[in-house]
C-alpha cells in the first residue's frame, strides 16, 4: 500500500501542471510574469530555519532506497552567482526576477543508507536555495541545490554523482486556508453526485426492466458529468493541513516534495537543460 502510495505521488508530482507541485517551476513562452510583492519578505523570514530530510531514491516500488538523516539550515546570506558553481532555475534561469536570489545553506548532518558494506554516508555540500514566486499565486517553490562528488548506490536504486536538486512547494497561510475552503466545497458536491450516481447503478443492476436500466443509466451518467464540474479537479493540488509545516512568516510548507538532478543550463529556455525525476523529499516533523 506505501509503495503504491508512493508511485501515484510520484506521478501527481510530475503530471499536476499547475506550477506549484511540478519538480522545476514551469514558464509560460512569452508570458509577462512578475514576481509576487511579498517574495523578498517571504524569503528572508526562512533565515535560520533548519530541515531534517529524508530523501527516498527510485521511481520504481521494487528499486527504491531511503537515505536519511540528511539535516541543514536554509540561510539569509545572499550570494553572488559567481560565489556559486550550482545553478539554480530561477537565480540562473530566463526570469530571475521570480527568484529571491540564491541564497546559502549549510550542511549539519550528512544523510545515510546501510547497503551489503553497512552504513554508508552521503556528502551533499556547496548547498545554495532559492524561492520563486510569481504574482497572484497562492503558492511557490524552494529549491535547494547540492554538489553531490561520488555515487551513492544500493542494489539497483542509484543517486548519480553530480548536482542534486530538492524542491517543496511552499504556500501563504492566507492562500492555503482559501483554497482549503474552496477545496472543501467541491469534495461535498463531489461525493453527493458520486452517491447519486451510485444509487442509479445499483438501481440499474437490481431492476430486470430493460427500459428502467436506460432510464437509470442515463441518470447515473449525468451525475458523473456532474462530478467533472463540481471543481473538484482545479484542487487536486491543494494540500491537507496535515501535509504541511509551518515555517517562516506565515508560510506553509509541503512536507514532501521531489528530488531531482539536471544536466546542462538554465539560462536561455529549460530546453538546454535536461532534468530528471529520482524520487521524493520527505521533511521529518520532529
Amino acid at each position: 500500500m506505501a509503495r503504491n502510495f508512493f508511485i501515484l505521488l510520484i506521478i501527481s508530482l510530475c503530471y499536476h501542471s499547475k506550477a506549484v507541485l511540478g519538480f522545476l517551476p514551469s514558464w509560460m513562452p512569452g508570458a509577462d510574469l512578475s514576481s509576487a510583492p511579498e517574495l523578498t519578505r517571504y524569503a528572508r523570514g526562512q533565515s535560520d530555519i533548519f530541515l531534517d530530510v529524508r530523501l527516498t531514491i527510485g521511481l520504481n516500488a521494487d528499486q527504491l532506497f531511503v537515505i536519511d538523516g540528511f539535516k541543514f539550515k536554509l540561510c539569509n546570506e545572499p550570494l553572488e552567482k559567481e560565489d556559486s558553481d550550482i545553478s539554480l532555475p530561477g537565480t540562473n534561469g530566463p526570469r530571475p526576477h521570480l527568484s529571491s536570489g540564491a541564497r546559502s545553506v549549510h550542511a549539519l548532518k550528512d544523510g545515510s543508507f546501510i547497503n551489503m558494506k553497512g552504513l554508508q554516508n552521503v556528502e551533499f555540500h556547496d548547498g545554495v536555495w532559492e524561492m520563486i514566486w510569481r504574482d497572484n499565486s497562492p503558492a511557490g517553490l524552494i529549491i535547494c541545490g547540492f554538489s553531490l562528488d561520488k555515487d551513492a548506490r544500493r542494489n539497483d536504486a542509484l543517486l548519480e554523482k553530480g548536482q542534486v536538486y530538492l524542491t517543496w512547494p511552499v504556500w501563504s497561510k492566507d492562500g492555503l486556508e482559501k483554497d482549503q475552503a474552496l477545496r472543501a466545497k467541491a469534495e461535498i458536491k463531489y461525493k453527493a453526485f458520486e452517491a447519486e450516481r451510485d444509487g442509479e447503478l445499483e438501481k440499474m443492476s437490481n431492476t430486470p426492466n430493460i427500459l428502467h436500466k436506460a432510464l437509470h443509466f442515463r441518470k447515473a451518467s449525468a451525475a458523473t458529468e456532474k462530478m467533472d464540474f463540481s471543481g473538484l479537479h482545479n484542487y487536486v493540488d491543494v494540500p491537507s493541513i496535515e501535509d504541511v509545516l509551518e515555517i517562516g512568516e506565515g508560510l506553509q510548507v509541503v512536507k514532501t516534495g521531489t528530488v531531482w538532478s539536471k544536466t546542462g543550463s538554465f539560462s536561455g529556455t529549460f530546453r538546454a537543460s535536461r532534468q530528471q525525476l529520482l524520487g521524493s523529499a520527505t521533511i521529518n516533523s520532529s
